[in-house]
């Protein structure tokens, strides 16, 4: 009977001593995760050979799908939603992520001019009179406007602003439903409409205009209730911004919450709740590039000398909403900046570096030669060849 008890008391220990010993190891694992992404989010050494070597986020041009183009047809191209579009004989060819041909639309455009949000896309006979609104491969309806469509955009309920000129005006706004009824307008006498922007909920429309009529260049925002111009018009403009002199309005962009990013000659802004505030000013920076179309971030670019002939550039992403910034760094000098919603890509020539708004690399790419061009989303990006466009899938 002592044996039988003693047996059992020594199974027992050995049971607590097993389940330590998995608590132990399970805290060591943790840990050493722990520990990991600390060193991955703060030692870039570690960082890119992660990427590379364990990550696989380094891909070959040879590595990727890819779409025959004739370069000699020279066509437009463009990528939203989930396509890579394109634009050649009057017709709208869409692309999926591994290059099939899944759709097209025929227009009676010659020149195209591309916007687009979420699912939406609008394109516009630049310096025409006729623009559409597509639904993914759908076509939604065409329309044709009285003057000369200088620029276009969407939002991502489909409602539709066009910029236009004609005889009697500078610039005038106009902005249709998604069903494309005109539901706004305001003519501009002496001022010309830099840029416009609707909100992500479709609420309002800003319109960034300069006057240039007087001795100073004047700068001034409207704001445009969407809401109030299609039951009450006269009523519909429900601020107007007066930009400081001195402060060239260049482009406004939307962000969450109803932020209006307000790109200046000299800096970067927000306006909301009729307030504005500085975000970062250009003076002291040697500035290459800079964003704000991007989901609730602005992006600028840094280059940095380290050598008599090398250079860094620096990546320096904001949040509006606290001003926080975060930095990805490269080696040498960027060519050209492209963004989507949550994507940021830096063309270095032979190398493209895709990175996400959080600062981490989400693919590095290697060309084999020069890049010309880029398209991008969310979800993919069209790198432009001549002969050809390579797909890489995010």
């Amino acid at each position: 009977m002592m044996d039988f008890w003693a047996k059992g008391l020594e199974n027992h220990r050995k049971e607590k001593i097993k389940k330590l010993a998995l608590l132990i190891s399970l805290l060591i694992i943790l840990i050493t995760i722990i520990v990991l992404i600390i060193v991955y989010i703060f030692n870039i050494q570690f960082r890119n050979w992660c990427d590379k070597h364990i990550l696989g986020k380094e891909i070959l041009q040879e590595d990727t799908r890819e779409i025959e183009i004739d370069g000699d047809e020279n066509p437009q191209v463009y990528a939203f939603d989930k396509y890579i579009c394109l634009f050649r004989r009057k017709t709208i060819e869409f692309y999926n992520k591994v290059g099939t041909k899944v759709g097209e639309i025929e227009t009676n455009i010659n020149n195209a001019k591309f916007a687009s949000a979420g699912r939406y896309l609008a394109i516009c006979e630049q310096d025409g009179k006729e623009f559409y609104l597509i639904d993914g491969k759908e076509k939604v309806y065409e329309n044709e406007v009285d003057g000369t469509i200088s620029q276009i955009n969407v939002s991502r309920s489909g409602f539709v602003s066009v910029v236009l000129s004609n005889n009697s005006y500078k610039s005038i706004v106009s902005v249709y439903n998604k069903e494309g009824k005109e539901i706004f307008k305001t003519n501009l006498v002496t001022s010309r409409v830099v840029d416009v922007s609707i909100s992500q909920d479709s609420q309002y429309l800003a319109i960034a205009e300069v006057d240039i009529s007087g001795i100073l260049t004047k700068s001034t925002i409207q704001i445009v209730s969407i809401e109030l111009a299609q039951t009450k018009p006269a009523e519909a403009i429900v601020y107007k911004y007066e930009v400081p002199e001195g402060k060239l309005i260049i482009n406004v962009e939307y962000q969450e919450k109803q932020k209006l990013i307000c790109m200046y000659n000299d800096s970067i802004e927000v306006l909301q709740e009729q307030k504005s505030s500085e975000l970062v000013g250009f003076e002291n920076r040697k500035t290459t590039f800079m964003t704000i179309e991007l989901n609730n971030r602005i992006a600028i670019l840094e280059e940095k000398t380290t050598g008599e002939y090398t250079s860094d550039t620096y990546v320096n992403i904001i949040n509006p909403e606290n001003k926080r910034e975060i930095q990805y760094i490269t080696n040498g000098v960027v060519k050209s900046l492209h963004t989507s919603n949550k994507r940021i890509a830096i063309n270095t020539g032979s190398e493209l570096h895709i990175i996400s708004t959080n600062g981490f690399l989400v693919k590095k790419y290697i060309s084999s030669t020069e890049i010309n061009d880029i398209v991008m989303t969310d979800s993919l990006v069209g790198v432009i060849y001549r002969d050809k466009i390579q797909i890489i899938n995010l």
